[in-house]
């Protein structure tokens, strides 16, 4: 029970659109090892993709585009969920914020929730220092790049108790707003 993600590439994706054959790279040595045809390996990917909801794809190439770190190094992968960027040895601490606290008599409580992301951020700092890692290369990369992330839950229930539909141009604001904020 884990999720798959594959790496694709542009010239990967070049030689789906050309019926070519591409290299398939060994990942610790970097060096070809043997070559496929990009189309039959991209349509069995697909297949299995709605099949299964697996493999998802990462763009590698587009994500490494927009590597706001590439000084520190090429991202190489995700984590599990796919919304997080990795780079070799890199981890990520996330964490969530319950919106459904933040309401005060009918309305939301913008001073509580300023507080909620402050110290939330403050603690998942925290423990890039406090944690032990298995390995010293993520040690390290953790430690270079402390890579965190905020998220939310709770937003339904923050708009029932709003008296906002959550389909509605309102709720679609609110929740603009609240993420705006956050």
């Amino acid at each position: 029970n884990f999720n798959l993600s594959v790496g694709l590439t542009d010239a990967f994706m070049q030689a789906v659109k050309d019926d070519k054959d591409y290299d398939l790279i060994a990942p610790h040595t970097g060096k070809p090892i043997k070559k496929m045809s990009a189309k039959m390996v991209f349509d069995i990917l697909v297949q299995h993709a709605w099949r299964t909801g697996e493999p998802g794809v990462l763009f590698i190439d587009t994500v490494n585009k927009d590597n706001k770190v590439r000084n520190v190094g090429d991202i190489a992968a995700t984590n599990p969920c796919g919304e997080v960027p990795l780079l070799p040895y890199e981890a990520c601490n996330l964490g969530s914020v319950n919106l459904d606290r933040m309401i005060t008599n009918g309305e939301v409580d913008w001073d509580r929730l300023r507080y909620t992301v402050r110290t939330s951020t403050r603690m998942l700092d925290n423990v890039i220092d406090a944690s032990t890692y298995p390995l010293p290369q993520i040690t390290e990369m953790v430690k270079k790049t402390r890579r965190i992330g905020m998220g939310i839950l709770g937003f339904a229930d923050m708009l029932f108790q709003l008296g906002l539909p959550y389909n509605s141009e309102e709720g679609v604001a609110m929740g603009e707003k609240v993420m705006e904020f956050i």
